[in-house]
């Protein structure tokens, strides 16, 4: 029998994923009541990890637990063109998530196994019983969306994965393969386990297994005939835009608050990402409270959840276009023009100056920001050093040695700031 839970809490975070995890794990560690409430039914997947979200797992002291695998290699048949590319990490989800809700509760957390209703100031937990919190925190992943269409594009995307092996393995690496129907990611492990991803239009009579093997027969024919270890799986894999927020105090987090498309490779990243931004709202509030302070913290997560989502919308429109075998496929033709047509990263050739918003210290704060050809969207700082000032003080006295010499490693970054990629 559970003991008896608070009637209040001072956050309640509703589910457990990488973004419920780390925003627990970062409130926790602030010294916050938490409440961790999840189901603890993660099936296993396998998802890739960026060598950045790798790098701040790692320095950050959460770590991946024993969820990682690789580097592998990875191989791309893509608009004619194969590529090929080393080092690249891999994540089983299920251990991944348990392993950040384990630490959640190692740094003060209390982990409740379940389901619950997320309100304001309130959460009702599936067995009835509600509690009050000052921080309700919405970590329910696509599902959080329901039914709204008016987030969605006109399109259904499904991606259908499952674990399987086929009568000749596979060496271990990833490989990605577009199809007329859609697009095929496989992740092969050493050991000879194989994990399959159909990314596909909703529509379609066939069963999943049905479908994910005549994809894999035609992605990946090497492999011979493919059987399944358990009956493959179907999720959404459309983008879904973020919503303007109701109450700074009852926030969305990761796929909750905005779905990225699987091609953009960034939903692990985009988890971990917002979880951090919402631990900068909560730290900027409870330190300078105020209007002032939740105009600000409210123009921050909005404008980095739109154009965090916008931008990685268009990266994944980029690769659809890109690929032109199929222009007029269906599934093709229905997506390549979503969101905009607007570039996925502008061009900057010049240096300038600007207001935007970033952290110091931890803390939400405007001030002035340097747009470059490699941060179009502009950065703050150089390392320690405002980046304005640095950029000022070339300007005067150009880039020899007395410049070195005063910013050190700042003057380096600059300059590679300045160079295009």
């Amino acid at each position: 029998m559970r003991k008896p839970l608070p009637r209040r809490a001072d956050m309640v975070v509703v589910g457990g994923g990488p973004a419920g995890a780390v925003t627990a794990w970062l409130a926790a560690r602030d010294g916050l009541q938490v409440l961790l409430v999840d189901p603890l039914r993660t099936g296993g997947r396998i998802e890739g990890l960026s060598p950045r979200l790798h790098r701040w797992l790692v320095s950050s002291g959460i770590g991946t637990g024993d969820s990682l695998v690789g580097p592998l290699p990875r191989r791309v048949d893509w608009a004619g063109v194969a590529d090929s590319a080393n080092g690249e990490y891999l994540v089983r989800r299920d251990r991944l998530d348990a392993h950040l809700r384990d630490a959640a509760v190692a740094s003060g957390a209390t982990l409740i196994e379940g389901t619950a209703r997320p309100e304001r100031q309130t959460v009702d937990l599936g067995d009835g019983q509600r509690i009050e919190a000052g921080w309700v925190i919405d970590a329910r992943g696509r599902g959080a969306h329901g039914r709204d269409a008016t987030r969605r594009p006109g399109f259904s995307t499904i991606a259908i994965s499952g674990a399987c092996r086929g009568a000749r393995p596979a060496g271990p690496g990833i490989s990605v393969t577009a199809l007329a129907g859609g697009w095929v990611w496989t992740a092969a492990l050493p050991g000879g386990e194989l994990w399959a991803q159909y990314s596909c239009d909703a529509r379609g009579d066939a069963p999943l297994e049905t479908r994910l093997a005549a994809a894999l027969a035609e992605a990946r024919p090497e492999l011979g005939e493919i059987r399944f270890d358990a009956p493959p799986r179907a999720r959404e894999a459309a983008p879904v835009l973020p919503a303007p927020i109701a109450s700074l105090t009852a926030l969305p987090v990761g796929d909750a608050f905005a779905a990225m498309d699987p091609l953009s490779g960034h939903g692990l990243f985009w988890a971990v990402s917002s979880a951090l931004a919402t631990a900068a709202v909560r730290r900027t509030l409870a330190a300078r409270p105020g209007a002032a302070s939740e105009a600000l913290c409210r123009r921050y997560i909005e404008e980095r959840a739109r154009e965090t989502c916008l931008r990685n919308a268009r990266i994944g429109r980029d690769f659809l276009r890109q690929e032109t075998r199929f222009a007029d496929a269906p599934f093709w033709r229905a997506r390549r023009d979503f969101p905009d047509d607007l570039p996925s990263h502008a061009p900057r050739d010049e240096v300038s100056v600007a207001q935007g918003l970033v952290l110091r210290d931890g803390l939400i704060e405007e001030m002035e920001i340097l747009k470059t050809p490699r941060s179009p969207d502009g950065i703050g700082w150089l390392g320690r050093a405002p980046a304005t000032q640095v950029w000022r003080d070339f300007q005067t006295s150009g880039p020899g040695e007395a410049f070195l010499g005063r910013w050190g490693p700042a003057a380096q970054a600059l300059l590679a700031e300045m160079s295009p990629r």
